[in-house]
C-alpha cells in the first residue's frame, strides 16, 4: 500500500514536470496610451519670497542663575560618595585549596610575575584563597587575568567589593 502512494506521487511529479512552458505572445504591435490629460498643468508664475528679518540681539545677562543650587546638589553627591567606602570591582583568584604551603607558593609566584598585583592570602575555613589585584574596570582586570591564566590555569576573575579611600 505504501508503494502505491510512492508510485502515484512520482507520477504526479512527472506529469507536472512535463508541462509545457508558456511562451509570451510575440505581436509586433506595442501598447501605447496618451496619459497627458491626467498630468497637472504647472503655471510659470514665480512667487516672491520675502526676506527674513534678522532678530535684534539683546545684550542683557540672564537672571536667576542656578549655580548655587547646583553647587549644593553636587556637594550632597560628593558627601554621599565619601560615605560609601566600597565600590563594585573585580579581583583575580589564582589559588583556592586546603594547603597553606601551596597558597604561599602561588602568592610568591604571582609576586614574581608582577609585583604590582599585591597578592594576598585569605583563609575562609576550611580553605585558603589567594587573590591578586583590585580593579574597578573589568577590561583592565581581564587583561591581567589573561596573563595570569598562563601560569595559573585554574585562575578566576571574580566580582568583589573594593575599599576606596577618598583622602
Amino acid at each position: 500500500m505504501h508503494t502505491h502512494r510512492v508510485v502515484i506521487g512520482l507520477l504526479l511529479i512527472g506529469l507536472v514536470g512535463c508541462k509545457t512552458s508558456s511562451v509570451p505572445s510575440s505581436s509586433e504591435e506595442v501598447y501605447k496610451e496618451d496619459l497627458a490629460y491626467l498630468r497637472p498643468s504647472l503655471s510659470e508664475e514665480i512667487a516672491e519670497v520675502p526676506e527674513p528679518e534678522t532678530p535684534k540681539l539683546n545684550n542683557t545677562l540672564p537672571t536667576g542663575h542656578l549655580k548655587t543650587e547646583l553647587d549644593s546638589v553636587n556637594q550632597i553627591i560628593i558627601n554621599n560618595n565619601r560615605a560609601q567606602r566600597y565600590v563594585d570591582g573585580y579581583t583575580i583568584q589564582i589559588y583556592t585549596g586546603n594547603d597553606r604551603e601551596a597558597a604561599t607558593e602561588a602568592m610568591n609566584k604571582a609576586m614574581s610575575i608582577d609585583p604590582q598585583l599585591d597578592p594576598q592570602i585569605q583563609y575562609y575555613q576550611p580553605s585558603y584563597k589567594v587573590k591578586a589585584g583590585q580593579y574597578i574596570n573589568r577590561l583592565e582586570a581581564h587583561e591581567v587575568f589573561e596573563r595570569l591564566k598562563v601560569e595559573f590555569p585554574l585562575a578566576l576573575l571574580i566580582p568583589e567589593r573594593i575599599r576606596v579611600d577618598y583622602d
